[in-house]
């Protein structure tokens, strides 16, 4: 199996799609089994490691860039 440089982006948004599919699904298990959805812990992480979530956020800003910029 081969991959060529154009089939990375499409990688990389098919497997971001994918993880947010599958949190919306997991969001929906849990307040229809009333229980403590994943996005509270995800915001409880970010108030807790503001400067590791800003890294992120430049890391991912920065390949998009990179990506996308003509």
């Amino acid at each position: 199996m081969q991959i060529n440089p154009g089939a990375v982006p499409s990688l990389i948004a098919t497997v971001f799609v994918g993880v947010i599919f599958l949190m919306m699904v997991s969001e929906t298990i849990a307040l229809g089994r009333d229980q403590d959805p994943i996005t509270n812990l995800v915001r409880s992480v970010v108030r807790a490691y503001p400067g590791v979530s800003y890294v992120v956020a430049v890391i991912i800003g920065m390949l998009l860039g990179h990506l996308f910029w003509p």
